[in-house]
């Protein structure tokens, strides 16, 4: 079994009479989901709908709290986005950063919390420093890169960064409870659900040539501007593949250049996140 050290991510604790009512105000989707042994995903956004940060929630040992992680680059302005909306509740928010490691352990759960960050069955541990077994099989930093973006996950910092709309990262699918009550941004993401589509989706992608790099553009058929490369990396079977944003009903085959005379060709690929892409989205 292998572990992926994510300690380096923000972590915060949520503890209060309030917090069910409270989170779920906040958040897209339903914190009654998590449990002691699930976690889930979802979206902080602004009153316009887009992202402030990607967020897991579950339950601490003994079910008084809510346990909290989202990218490192968000450990301050997420904390002051939820402490903002406290204001007659009870509850309490704590950094708790420093206090935990976080372990994620790819495979069917033997303990810890049961999450699919990497769109494979996998479990959570929040360790306290230095009560780490020993004996981990760890999966480099790179390797754990390498299975995010095979998996078709979004990143913050590469797909996903302040205002993105969680439909054209496809989070929906997985971080949105359209049946849950109100939240901050509901509205505007209600409505591009039901009635309204997005001008861009994130696909998965395949490349042939010479390898590309993030901010490369993709190329319809005409020569013209239809997307962007975010991610790149080589796959455990030795293929080049990535990520990236195409216009809506984009076709699956596209150009993509680096500017000067660098180019390759890319095609979408099927992910494991984000299912087959049609072009139709």
């Amino acid at each position: 079994m292998k572990s992926i050290d994510l300690s380096r991510r923000a972590k915060f604790r949520l503890s209060g009479s309030d917090r069910v009512r409270y989170l779920n105000g906040q958040v897209s989707n339903d914190v009654t989901k998590a449990a002691g042994d699930c976690a889930i995903s979802a979206c902080v956004t602004t009153v316009k709908g887009g992202l402030e940060g990607l967020v897991w929630i579950s339950v601490e040992a003994g079910g008084q709290a809510f346990l909290i992680d989202a990218d490192a680059e968000l450990r301050e302005s997420l904390f002051e986005r939820l402490s903002r909306y406290i204001i007659a509740d009870d509850v309490r928010l704590e950094d708790i950063t420093g206090d935990y490691l976080l372990i994620h352990d790819l495979g069917k759960r033997i303990a810890g919390i049961a999450s699919e960050r990497f769109a494979l069955p996998g479990n959570d541990r929040w360790i306290r420093p230095g009560a780490l077994p020993a004996g981990a099989d760890w999966m480099s930093a790179s390797a754990a890169e390498a299975l995010r973006v095979e998996g078709g996950i979004p990143g913050w910092g590469n797909e996903l960064t302040l205002g993105t709309l969680p439909a054209e990262a496809s989070l929906e699918l997985r971080s949105v409870d359209f049946h849950k009550g109100c939240y901050v941004g509901q509205e505007i993401i209600s409505r591009l659900q039901s009635v309204g589509r997005v001008n861009r989706r994130l696909v998965a992608l395949a490349f042939s040539g010479s390898r590309p790099q993030p901010g490369w553009l993709l190329l319809d058929v005409a020569g013209e501007k239809a997307g962007e490369v975010t991610s790149v990396v080589e796959s455990s079977d030795g293929f080049l593949i990535g990520l990236g944003y195409v216009k809506r009903d984009m076709t699956v085959e596209l150009a993509v250049s680096g500017g000067q005379d660098r180019s390759c060709s890319a095609t979408t690929r099927t992910s494991a996140f984000q299912g087959e892409f049609t072009g139709q989205q």
